[in-house]
């Protein structure tokens, strides 16, 4: 049963080896390529309403509560 036991092991090494190992950029850049050109779209719209969101200067003249 040792012998069997062994085998399996090194079948499973065979059948399954271990996957390439890509950078997290390159993992973003391909799902990004499987995404539609409608939710491409979406995320880049997003994106701008972010961006202007958080780039935009903050009133100066608030008033503190006290």
């Amino acid at each position: 049963m040792t012998s069997d036991s062994s085998s399996s092991k090194s079948l499973r090494r065979q059948v399954c080896p271990p996957s390439p190992t890509i950078s997290p950029a390159q993992a973003i850049a391909d799902a990004w390529k499987r995404e539609s050109q409608e939710n491409q779209e979406k995320w880049r719209k997003l994106d701008a309403e972010v961006k202007i969101r958080y780039s935009t200067p903050r009133r100066a003249d608030r008033k503190t509560k006290m």
